[in-house]
């Protein structure tokens, strides 16, 4: 039987790295090695984790310099496992989320690159959405979101512009054959991993990084989507700035772009298109938000990409 290893890359989130441990300690297939590979300044966390997992010896600890691409590398190095898991520390995921994950490997032939879990967000369980999320889950900003080639709802490919479309939670009931991986869950076997490592340059930024490496995987591989493989994904209280965020994911998407897709017209003029529509998309979000940050962190973004 293959021996199943989870990763949770972390940084200064305590208490969301915990509540995600509760809940893979109760898998209906437990995960038989978790390792822990913390970006923070101190090694707080370790303790936390002996106080509240006392002689669990699945849990090991490691820690890292910060970087969600790098905290991969180490953990994939770290790990003994023959399906290696990641999931973000501020997911919890149902009790039998592993349990589908493999039977996805255990089924399908060896040619799946990555497996991809059925993570809803916090929002989309909640009896009422925020205004903003009203706004971009509404069929005209998917519309414009599909104009523009950029990130919305849909098969799970990747656009010309290299943003992908998601498979919405509940919108599909079977397993379905896909491009794009949620970072929240994905596995894949260790050969897999042997083969593909996360972009470290990428690391600055926790954006994007699940584009590059699941766009480079499925140019070879399949990945498949697992709608019966459960979480929710809560939004962490030590998130960053929306500045951050938008120039995270500008600069990671340019290089990213740059690097892996076609230069040719089509791709070139698709991705350039896709800005266009970025800028004028959180245009509007930055008005109804009241909050400039998501522009002013394009630009910046831009700016700083340009000089790559």
């Amino acid at each position: 039987m293959d021996k199943i290893s989870v990763i949770i890359p972390t940084k200064d989130r305590i208490q969301d790295v915990v509540r995600c441990l509760e809940s893979l300690l109760t898998q209906a297939v437990p995960p038989d090695e978790i390792l822990i590979v913390d970006g923070s300044d101190t090694k707080k966390l370790n303790s936390e984790i002996k106080l509240c997992f006392t002689g669990n010896e699945r849990i090991k600890y490691v820690h890292s310099k910060p970087g969600l691409t790098l905290q991969r590398n180490v953990g994939i190095s770290a790990s003994s496992g023959d399906i290696i898991v990641f999931i973000d520390d501020d997911v919890v995921l149902e009790k039998n989320c592993l349990k589908e994950i493999m039977y996805v490997f255990n089924t399908y032939p060896r040619d799946i690159g990555g497996v991809t879990a059925n993570i809803a967000e916090r929002h989309q369980v909640e009896s009422s959405l925020h205004f903003s999320d009203k706004i971009r889950d509404a069929t005209v900003s998917q519309f414009l979101l599909s104009i523009f080639f950029l990130p919305r709802w849909g098969d799970g490919k990747f656009q010309l512009s290299g943003f992908p479309t998601f498979i919405k939670s509940g919108a599909v009931d079977e397993i379905t054959f896909c491009e794009f991986l949620f970072g929240y869950c994905m596995a894949f076997r260790k050969e897999i991993l042997d083969e593909f490592r996360f972009n470290e340059n990428l690391y600055k930024y926790r954006y994007a990084e699940d584009d590059e490496f699941a766009y480079r995987l499925s140019r070879k591989y399949r990945n498949v989507y697992v709608p019966y493989a459960k979480g929710i994904h809560n939004y962490s209280s030590a998130e960053r700035s929306l500045y951050d965020r938008r120039k995270g994911l500008m600069i990671n998407h340019l290089c990213y772009f740059k690097k892996n897709l076609p230069q040719d017209l089509k791709h070139n003029l698709a991705f350039y298109w896709s800005v266009v529509g970025l800028f004028l998309m959180e245009a509007v979000m930055s008005i109804v938000r009241k909050d400039s940050g998501s522009l002013r962190g394009l630009w910046a973004g831009m700016r700083e990409a340009s000089k790559i």
